[in-house]
């Protein structure tokens, strides 16, 4: 019996140390947490971050929206320096940076992935990158060199296409036109992993700056490439078009016995049959007005590529009998579809009464008021000074402002603001407790802003008005407003008009226009993807933002290919009916529809100016 008892007790020690041990190993996993299944450990967790932010700085880069992109990469980086998408980050952050602007850090930033000497494919990458801000900061010759060495490496036929393309704007820059048909040769083998819109870009661009005898030599030289198409193409329009009617017949059956089935061929073709449909630009190409026509040129031509329209550029001046003589002499020729512009009120007081005397269509791109009252062959698309006062006071009288004061240029842009908001004012019912002029060379205000000063009066109770409005350019305003402090009226809601929307304000004028409310009817940094598809491919072609301007250029020719849809025969008597009844246009934001008047309805953005930069007030 002993010797059971024994053995039982050995038995229950056993049985404890058994129930101890397995207790020791379950405690640690208890203080994991309640769930008895496999926990997700934190250096998986720590991934799971890692990997989210950069997909989401990643879908940013996608959708082009840089500056959000930009900071996401640069806090991925910040967190995860060693991460295991830090390369990548840190070549998307030396892109986006030139992309915003800073070509300088761009560079700074590719040179320094290079010194690291990271793998293949990124040094390649970076590589290019750095070619690329070189030629972005006008460093054409070391661009070439960069970016040469790197056709002897073996490239993804993506980036060996955007090599190519690059040395072939290169050439170009440097005015060597028979060295950018060939990189462009070379391009157009990886064009199918390329960028086609660039592509196409470069070769309409290319044609358009070699000369004739260039464009013979290029074309003989290089027979069999279908890139010869375009240049026998540009060789029987120019001769057609300088009256060797011989000539143009033989570069269009030369056209047509290489390469029949092109669509260069297939244009020449339609020429031929009589589609053409002309357009005449009525801008100032020359003298004072000249970079307003530019910037409306660029956007007109960027709007043209690839379609049946051709644009006749015509330099007019802001001369009434010269822009009545240019529409009576061009009005003639039956290809002409409309005639879009001019810019100035001289000019397109002579361009409408002969247009509408011809029964030609005219659009015009000016502030002229009452222009359209000319005749049912006139219409009007550009921001006037009717729309701007009226967003303007809409804006205020939603906010509770009633009572107004002006103080303006003694010009004829002043002026017609001035009334203009007179007329407002009393279509809605409040009150322009004063209106005071200036010289516009001026810029001591003492005499106007003390009569203003005498009806403001808030030391008397409610002031005399709670907003000013100053229909005049940015560095007018900002010395209005650096001065209303010295005469008490601090306070007051200033208002302006689309001349604030300047680029680059000098630091002390942003200042001093800090909460200003003016409108415009182009804003960059609105998100629609019509809007960012349009400064993309403006950045793209002429290596600078777009104004108001350029985006009016774009959108008036647009208006017209929209007319045309579904009837590239449209004759000039149909073209109004067609016009009045486009509305609301997916590409084009901006534009809304034409009004019985035939005046442009156009969306306006209300805009200020906040910690230095210009920002949607809404």
């Amino acid at each position: 019996m002993i010797i059971i008892s024994r053995m039982k007790s050995h038995q229950r020690k056993l049985l404890c140390g058994i129930f101890l041990l397995c207790l020791s190993l379950w405690l640690p996993a208890c203080g994991a947490g309640p769930s008895i299944f496999p926990q997700p450990t934190s250096e998986a967790r720590f991934r799971e971050v890692e990997e989210n932010l950069f997909q989401q700085a990643e879908e940013s880069y996608r959708r082009q929206v840089y500056r959000q992109a930009r900071a996401q990469f640069a806090t991925y980086l910040e967190r995860y320096p060693k991460g295991q998408h830090a390369p990548t980050a840190r070549l998307r952050l030396a892109e986006l940076v030139g992309l915003l602007g800073d070509w300088h850090d761009s560079l700074r930033r590719y040179q320094a992935i290079l010194a690291q000497s990271p793998p293949k494919d990124m040094a390649l990458k970076a590589r290019y990158g750095a070619g690329r801000a070189y030629f972005k900061l006008g460093q054409l010759q070391q661009a070439h060199r960069v970016l040469d060495s790197l056709t002897a490496d073996e490239l993804p036929p993506e980036q060996r296409f955007s090599t190519q393309a690059l040395l072939a704007e290169i050439a170009l820059k440097e005015g060597q036109v028979p060295q950018a048909f060939t990189r462009l040769r070379l391009a157009s083998k990886d064009l199918a992993a390329g960028d086609r819109e660039w592509f196409e870009d470069l070769k309409t661009r290319l044609v358009e700056q070699a000369t004739p005898e260039e464009l013979e030599t290029m074309a003989n030289l290089y027979r069999d490439t279908p890139l010869s198409a375009v240049l026998l193409l540009r060789l029987a329009n120019l001769a057609q078009k300088a009256g060797r009617t011989d000539d143009a017949q033989k570069w269009a059956e030369t056209l047509k016995e290489r390469f029949p089935e092109s669509k260069e061929a297939a244009s020449l073709e339609q020429l031929r049959k009589g589609q053409r449909r002309l357009l005449v630009c009525l801008l100032p190409l020359s003298g004072e007005f000249a970079n307003p026509g530019k910037h409306v040129k660029q956007g007109m031509e960027l709007a043209v590529k690839g379609t049946v329209l051709e644009l006749n550029f015509r330099d007019t001046p802001n001369d009434q009998g010269v822009a009545a003589q240019t529409v009576h002499d061009l009005a003639a020729d039956p290809h002409v579809l409309a005639f879009l512009g001019p810019l100035s009120s001289a000019a397109v007081q002579g361009a409408a009464p002969a247009a509408q005397e011809a029964k030609v269509p005219l659009i015009a791109l000016s502030q002229k008021a009452g222009i359209t009252q000319t005749g049912d062959y006139v219409f009007q698309t550009f921001l006037t000074a009717r729309q701007q006062v009226r967003a303007l006071m809409r804006y205020a009288l939603a906010r509770g402002l009633k009572r107004y004061a002006v103080l303006y240029p003694d010009s004829g842009y002043g002026q017609t603001f001035m009334q203009q908001f007179l007329e407002e004012a009393q279509n809605q019912g409040v009150e322009v407790v004063d209106q005071e002029p200036y010289s516009p060379s001026t810029r001591d205000f003492a005499p106007a802003l003390a009569s203003l000063k005498a009806v403001y009066q808030p030391e008397q109770g409610a002031p005399g008005f709670e907003a000013l409005f100053i229909p005049d350019d940015a560095s007018a305003v900002a010395a209005v407003a650096g001065q209303l402090q010295g005469y008490g009226m601090q306070n007051l809601q200033l208002l302006g008009t689309n001349l604030l929307h300047a680029p680059d304000l000098p630091e002390p004028e942003a200042r001093a226009l800090e909460g200003i409310i003016f409108p415009d009817a182009f804003f960059a940094r609105d998100n629609s993807p019509a809007v960012q598809e349009f400064i993309t491919a403006y950045r793209q072609q002429y290596s600078e933002n777009p104004d108001y301007l350029a985006a009016q250029g774009y959108a008036v020719v647009r208006l017209l290919l929209k007319a045309l849809e579904g009837d590239k025969n449209l004759q000039r008597a149909d073209l109004p009916k067609r016009l009045l009844a486009l509305k609301d246009l997916p590409g084009l934001p901006w534009f809304k529809g034409f009004n019985a008047d035939r005046e442009a309805d156009l969306s306006l953005y209300l805009l200020t100016i906040k910690n230095g930069a210009v920002q949607s007030a809404q």
